[in-house]
C-alpha cells in the first residue's frame, strides 16, 4: 500500500522537475487518489513534499542547462523578466505567489526567476 503513496510522491516531484508544460501535479494526485482509492489527506501531504522537493530540483539545476538546450535569445529574455520582476520587488512575490496558488502548471513561469541566478 504504501508503495502507491510512494508513486504520488515520484509522480508529484517529477512533473515539478521537468522544465517541459506538463499536467500540475495535483491533477496526477487526484488521478491516483481515484486509481488506487487512497486516503485523500496523506495523497495531500505525500503529493505536496514531493512537488516541493520537485521545485526545489528544479531551481538547482535549470540555471545550469538553460543556456545549453534553450535559444540564447530566449535566455536574454528570460533573464530580462527575471531581473525586471527582481525590480518590482515584493509586488512580483505577491504574483508569484497568486499564481502558483491556482490550478495551473507554474512550472514555466517560475524559470525567469530560477534563469537569473
Amino acid at each position: 500500500m504504501w508503495l502507491k503513496y510512494l508513486l504520488v510522491f515520484g509522480s508529484a516531484m517529477v512533473v515539478d522537475i521537468v522544465p517541459l508544460p506538463l499536467p500540475p501535479a495535483f491533477v496526477i494526485m487526484i488521478f491516483l487518489q481515484i486509481q488506487f482509492n487512497l486516503n485523500v489527506w496523506i495523497v495531500i501531504v505525500v503529493g505536496v513534499a514531493g512537488s516541493i522537493l520537485g521545485r526545489y530540483i528544479l531551481t538547482l539545476y535549470i540555471p545550469k542547462i538553460a543556456g545549453k538546450i534553450f535559444n540564447p535569445a530566449k535566455n536574454e529574455d528570460v533573464q530580462f523578466l527575471g531581473k525586471k520582476l527582481k525590480e518590482k520587488g515584493w509586488k512580483s512575490q505577491v504574483a508569484i505567489l497568486t499564481y502558483s496558488l491556482l490550478p495551473l502548471p507554474t512550472n514555466l513561469y517560475l524559470l525567469p526567476e530560477e534563469w537569473r541566478r
